[in-house]
């Protein structure tokens, strides 16, 4: 499937929502269980043709907490919680990080899990599980054939937009009344491409950001900020603690510094999302890569051994081992994810699966009837279409589960 037609919502189906609370290995059971039955081959009948059909697990995307539960390592706050490599979390940014040494192989969890079968005590088991990052129990995943580290990757959305988010933060707790005030007046004055939607004050409404919004934002800021920012509209403290940390003394210097570190995290963006790679371009992204956490760690204590800026590094792995970055994105996932997220409220307060399938079933169906029911699977096209003005208020309604439903005299429901 070509990268345009992986961006369009048409071509997802959803397969399950596990709410919050919910368990995912019950979930995934009927998955697994047919994934291994594909994994030994399977003969189909397809237009009168019997063919074998052969199947595996290509990768599985997930954030921090939730992937390295796949992967068989314990969570982002243990000793040991990458599940690339086997960095402590002291040492999560340190510039002396021998990546190759230290990264997690398949086969080497594997031995270590044997070893731990072997050890009698639960004492003895936690201190083993603590001494190499690893959860207590084997993820229902590896029932299937899989390399869990190099299968399991970190969800570069979630990275990338989730340190932009975090910099623009800081960024904007470093400025003064007067600082926030011409910050504002620049990012307003600023010439922005005609299709941008418009984005939320960054000042004031930075926290209500969704992960396009700071991607977007992002591109233009060391511009805005070179535009407006001067010394003067930095706070006191927050100067000298720039000025401590990199060694400067001239307070110039450290707003020149603010410019730098924005561009430099701009560049790793656009590298990191971009459509091809040649040898050079996996080069200069190991470097910016390098680069970014170097800074980011100098300049910010928030960024120092932060889990994220860890993971990032780890990008060059992905990147090689599936050519970009783009093709193990999963972008849409995230915008399905938050469009799901805002039909029913309080999510994590009822099971809400059944709900959310119904609606997106209810609107793929609508869609392919408006374009005419025309299926490539279907040897015709449907006529539901000519039968659809009679039950739309009964099709568009009850998408959800509501307290009150209001009808009119005539039945119809209201509001649809």
């Amino acid at each position: 499937m070509t990268f345009n037609d992986r961006k369009q919502l048409k071509n997802y189906f959803v397969l399950g929502f596990v709410p919050f609370g919910g368990d995912f290995d019950d979930f995934i059971k009927p998955f697994i269980k047919e994934i291994c039955q594909l994994e030994k081959g399977k003969v189909f009948e397809i237009n009168g043709v019997r063919c074998l059909i052969i199947a595996s697990l290509g990768q599985v995307t997930a954030d921090l907490p939730q992937g390295n539960d796949l992967a068989c390592i314990k969570r982002h706050g243990a000793i040991k919680g990458c599940r690339s490599c086997q960095a402590t979390k002291e040492k999560l940014t340190s510039a002396d990080l021998n990546i190759l040494l230290i990264a997690r192989y398949h086969h080497i969890t594997d031995e270590l899990y044997n070893r731990m079968e072997t050890i009698i005590t639960a004492t003895d088991q936690r201190k083993f599980t603590t001494e190499y990052g690893l959860r207590n129990k084997k993820s229902i995943l590896d029932l299937l054939k899989r390399e869990k580290h190099l299968q399991t990757l970190q969800d570069v959305y979630h990275l990338i937009a989730g340190k932009i988010q975090r910099l623009l933060h800081i960024t904007v707790n470093l400025l003064s009344n007067d600082g926030k005030k011409a910050f504002v007046t620049a990012w307003k004055s600023f010439e922005y491409p005609q299709q941008w939607q418009k984005l939320p004050n960054p000042v004031w409404h930075y926290e209500s950001f969704i992960m396009s919004d700071c991607l977007h934002l992002s591109t233009v800021m060391p511009f805005i900020i070179n535009r407006f920012l001067c010394s003067n509209y930095i706070k006191n403290n927050s100067l000298t603690t720039i000025q401590n940390r990199c060694n400067i003394t001239r307070a110039d210097f450290a707003t020149k510094m603010i410019v730098t570190y924005w561009k430099v995290v701009v560049e790793t963006m656009v590298l990191v999302f971009k459509k091809s790679y040649n040898t050079d371009d996996y080069i200069l992204l190991q470097k910016c890569l390098k680069k970014e956490m170097e800074i980011l760690s100098q300049v910010f204590e928030d960024f120092v051994n932060l889990p994220n800026l860890n993971a990032s590094f780890h990008l060059l792995k992905n990147a090689k081992t599936y050519a970009t970055l783009l093709n193990s994105a999963v972008g849409v996932k995230e915008i399905v994810h938050k469009i799901f997220k805002g039909i029913v409220p309080h999510t994590n307060r009822k099971n809400i699966e059944l709900d959310l399938l119904k609606s997106y079933t209810t609107l793929f169906a609508i869609r392919h009837l408006i374009d005419g029911g025309i299926d490539p699977r279907l040897s015709r096209s449907s006529n539901a279409f000519t039968d659809l003005s009679g039950n739309f208020a009964r099709i568009m309604s009850d998408w959800f589960i509501v307290k009150e439903c209001l009808k009119d005299d005539n039945g119809e429901t209201e509001g649809i």
